[in-house]
């Protein structure tokens, strides 16, 4: 993925500590990607905003939910160290164009501000369960299954993919529990990276359109 110049990322709101180590990691890759200064002006635009709503979050996975797109910013994604279930789902539905974790290697986390930039909804997070890309599911999705897991993927919860879809809770809960069988997943956010890694994400923009109406 080439850009005609380097990719603009602020921090939003971050610890000294935090924006020196990120400036040093990403300083090998300023060809690609230049971390703006604490003091930039709100006036030089970002194609990438990094925000942390779980900086101060508690053990409770309902936490933030709304990702705000700071001004002068193209896009936004998360930049957090909270990968857990209920975190990363939450968030992407409350106006994260991505999600990325803060212990990603260099390179990695510089093709995934790439791809947020080019408009991709990313979820970038190192749970040790992420399938390699390409890799077929050890059963097939039914074609139901695989419309629940894209609407899982896109952060709707189970009463929203039970209203988009017409069906009960009961059998939303039993496509989930196939599924998760089927892609060898035992918790949502592993269904999302798996997702995510397979390319099941098409309802995403429907959904996003759907919450922010």
């Amino acid at each position: 993925m080439e850009f005609d110049r380097p990719l603009r990322v602020r921090l939003v709101n971050e610890c000294e500590l935090v924006h020196a180590g990120l400036t040093q990691i990403l300083g090998e890759h300023a060809d690609r990607v230049v971390v703006l200064p604490p003091g930039a002006g709100r006036d030089e635009i970002a194609d990438v905003a990094l925000v942390d709503p779980f900086r101060r979050c508690s053990e409770d996975p309902s936490g933030p939910t709304t990702v705000t797109r700071p001004p002068g910013t193209a896009r936004v994604a998360v930049f957090s160290w909270e990968c857990r279930d209920g975190f990363v789902e939450r968030a992407m539905l409350g106006g994260a164009d991505g999600y990325l974790a803060k212990d990603l290697p260099a390179l990695e986390l510089v093709a995934a501000l790439e791809k947020v930039h080019a408009g991709e909804r990313i979820v970038a997070v190192d749970t040790g369960h992420r399938s390699e890309p390409g890799t077929p599911p050890a059963i097939g999705l039914t074609p139901r299954e695989t419309h629940v897991v894209a609407l899982i993927a896109a952060g709707s919860p189970n009463k929203e993919i039970a209203r988009q879809l017409d069906l009960s809770m009961n059998t939303v809960k039993s496509h989930i529990r196939t599924a998760y069988r089927a892609m060898g997943v035992t918790s949502r956010t592993q269904a999302v990276l798996w997702a995510v890694d397979h390319g099941i994400t098409a309802p995403w923009v429907a959904v996003r359109d759907e919450v922010a109406s």
